[in-house]
């Protein structure tokens, strides 16, 4: 389990932006979501791994704070 801290959550908001996907239709495809968090992972790189659901869960609350970027399709 990882631990949020600002650097990993600009890093995500970061990706989220660069991906052009919609959270709730990221977080819809297991695929892509699977996809999404090994990148970032390996972005962040400090050893400790965040899990699909981890991931999708932040996307959720940072969505909902309105803290995550509009990405409409």
């Amino acid at each position: 389990m990882g631990e949020w801290g600002s650097n990993e959550i600009e890093e995500l908001k970061s990706l989220y932006r660069e991906n052009n996907v919609p959270s709730d239709q990221l977080v819809k495809r297991k695929v892509g979501l699977d996809s999404f968090a090994a990148t970032f992972n390996s972005r962040v790189g400090s050893g400790v791994v965040f899990t699909s659901e981890e991931i999708a869960d932040r996307l959720f609350k940072l969505r909902k704070s309105g803290k995550l970027p509009r990405i409409r399709r």
